[in-house]
């Protein structure tokens, strides 16, 4: 038997590969930066989104560090 995936956790996966593309790895400071916002993110999907999916994030903010302060290491 096939598991089923849901179709909101395949659009988050996806939404999270987006921003993990598209950002910004400095390797002084064992940091991943942010280069798009949530507009950026929503104007780049297509076809029907749900809002709640994706992350409210800035330009510039500190998704992952080694220090485990990152937004998405919360």
């Amino acid at each position: 038997m096939v598991h089923k995936r849901s179709k909101d956790s395949l659009q988050r996966r996806q939404i999270r590969a987006l921003i993990f593309a598209s950002c910004y790895h400095d390797s002084k400071r064992c940091e991943t930066v942010s280069r798009v916002s949530r507009g950026d993110i929503l104007a780049s999907l297509t076809g029907p989104v749900e809002v709640c999916n994706v992350p409210d994030i800035e330009k510039g903010e500190v998704l992952a560090d080694s220090r485990g302060c990152g937004s998405f290491q919360r």
